[in-house]
């Protein structure tokens, strides 16, 4: 398991090394983390980081202390709700 790995978006290198991350489908949310002196940071939650998110938001929390987070989490009936009708169940990550 990646533990303590977290993504900072100030530079293109770590935007880089963060989307194939974001497109493994064992990943299931995404923890996003603005710190108080205004830095991105991108928490992926699922695969080799961990499915715990209490777990990351405490990770988060006490890195970056007094910072503001915002959960992305897929739902559990994405394909039927958005991609039923579009394209076929083995095409959705």
């Amino acid at each position: 398991m990646k533990e303590n790995i977290v993504h900072d978006l100030s530079n293109i290198e770590n935007i880089l090394d963060v989307l194939p991350d974001l497109a493994d489908e064992k990943i299931f949310a995404l923890l996003v983390i603005l710190t108080t002196d205004e830095k991105v940071i991108l928490r992926p939650i699922g695969g080799e980081y961990g499915s715990e998110i209490i777990d990351a938001v405490k990770e988060a929390a006490e890195k970056y202390p007094g910072c503001k987070m915002r959960l992305f989490e897929e739902n559990y009936d994405n394909w039927d709700r958005y991609f039923k009708h579009v394209i076929s169940k083995e095409q959705v990550i």
